[in-house]
């Protein structure tokens, strides 16, 4: 349909072009003919406005299929080369280090939570969550059902203290307030899992001189093979009503740090940090155990089940080496 109208407009523009000119040679001769008529003087307007038309048309159409066809292919040229690098540069490489998107503001726990499958692991590490509360349920339903959490909160003193200066509308006893209550929520939970519950939950309760680098959600979906990671930012909000970066990759079988190849990935880098300070963690409980100390910042369920709830996924049932338990 559009190629047959293109057709009828450039056969109406000829049909103008000779038309135009015929007039003007047709009038143009009457005009002569009529020599010194009083109305000789519409009859060579005419004749000019058929050449006027003839010329304008035929200067249309030469720009059209010359001139305008060149800045034409130049304008495809630059929109190209502005389109492929931006695509290149930034579509296609986000979804390649796996970036999927960014939630509208904050992270749907709930639905997180109803996503789980069973022999799933969840990464989460976090200073609190005030929001946490209204969750105690659908976490320890979660566990039931088979899912596996290892979490590393934030340690009640100075750098909890330090954090909650840079919160609107925190105070540092109310943030530490907030944290006792998240911690007793979990060894509240962690109090009513037992051996019949095919989840576990190990919870490190980490203290270090400064904040972690940001708020992380790792899901690791062992039946689809898939690593899934919410981040966010610890700024002026409270992490609870931040928006958090969605990210996605390939669960690996090999986990080991291969941020120097071309194949890197944000996923893999955020599960990378994740371990990293987990194994700190579990070097110190090791440590506490060889030299037969009490070590209370570890909350772990079912309550016979201590050393199946400090390995990662992955991880064989018997630990090898120092951190041996």
């Amino acid at each position: 349909m559009s190629s047959n109208l293109n057709v009828l407009k450039w056969l109406f523009a000829l049909v103008l072009i000779f038309g135009g000119f015929t007039i003007y040679k047709i009038f143009g001769v009457l005009a002569v003919d009529l020599g010194d008529k009083e109305y000789v003087w519409l009859v060579e307007i005419i004749s000019e406005f058929g050449l006027f038309t003839s010329v304008v048309i035929s200067v249309g159409f030469f720009h059209h299929w010359i001139i305008a066809t060149e800045e034409r292919k130049e304008t495809e040229k630059i929109f190209h080369s502005v389109l492929t690098k931006y695509i290149d540069g930034t579509v296609i490489n986000a979804k390649k280090r796996g970036f999927l998107g960014i939630t509208e503001k904050e992270l749907d726990f709930s639905e997180i939570m109803h996503g789980l499958y069973p022999g799933d692991y969840v990464y989460w590490m976090i200073t609190f969550d005030p929001r946490y509360r209204h969750y105690c349920r659908e976490f320890e339903l979660a566990i039931k059902k088979g899912v596996h959490f290892r979490m590393l909160i934030l340690k009640d003193g100075p750098t909890s203290e330090h954090h909650a200066k840079e919160i609107i509308g925190f105070g540092a006893e109310e943030f530490r307030q907030y944290n006792r209550l998240f911690l007793s929520s979990l060894e509240d939970i962690a109090g009513r899992i037992n051996e019949k519950d095919e989840g576990t939950l190990g919870v490190f309760v980490y203290d270090y001189e400064h904040l972690p680098s940001t708020p992380l959600f790792i899901i690791l979906r062992k039946k689809s093979k898939v690593l899934e990671v919410f981040n966010s930012f610890y700024l002026s909000e409270p992490i609870g009503r931040m928006p958090y970066l969605h990210w996605q990759s390939d669960l690996k079988d090999d986990n080991r740090y291969f941020f120097e190849s071309e194949q890197w990935n944000m996923p893999d880098l955020f599960l990378d940090y994740f371990h990293r300070h987990w194994m700190i963690e579990r070097h110190n409980l090791t440590m506490a155990d060889k030299d037969k100390s009490p070590y209370n910042d570890f909350v772990y369920a079912p309550a016979l089940a201590r050393k199946k709830c400090i390995r990662l996924s992955g991880e064989s049932d018997v630990l090898n080496g120092s951190e041996s338990m």
